[in-house]
């Protein structure tokens, strides 16, 4: 009898301890900044309508690319904000340069900020990018 109720101890608390652990596939990997990455933009305070997208490179190497994803554009970015944040500027093939300013939330892999002229990375409108890989 002793070992019966031992038996059931023992068995209750393996189920117990299974019940509480977490799946793996409950944990979500974080997702890095670096990849290429499309969402929309505006100008100012109007609709988001113009495609927008990214290739962000190790060591600060920020693309701009079209919808075809071909590079249309070059620059740098880094983090700051405890990596919670990212600023960039890359100058488009025709010469004009843009600044843009973001947070950038790793758990769900979305950027979204703001956009400018030259080095003011505001006023030209805001942007939102969802990681694509």
């Amino acid at each position: 009898m002793q070992l019966k109720k031992l038996f059931i101890a023992g068995l209750l608390a393996v189920i117990t301890f299974v019940s509480c652990s977490k799946k793996n596939e409950d944990i979500k990997p974080e997702v890095t900044i670096e990849g290429k990455w499309t969402g929309k933009s505006s100008v100012l305070s109007e609709p988001f309508n113009s495609f927008y997208s990214f290739n962000i490179k190790a060591a600060g190497v920020l693309e701009r690319l079209d919808v075809n994803g071909v590079k249309i554009g070059e620059g740098t970015w880094a983090f700051y904000n405890a990596n919670t944040a990212i600023t960039g500027t890359y100058t488009l093939t025709g010469g004009a340069t843009f600044s843009v300013i973001a947070n950038f939330d790793k758990v769900t892999g979305k950027l979204d900020g703001t956009w400018g002229n030259g080095t003011n990375d505001y006023n030209g409108g805001y942007w939102y990018m969802n990681k694509v890989n």
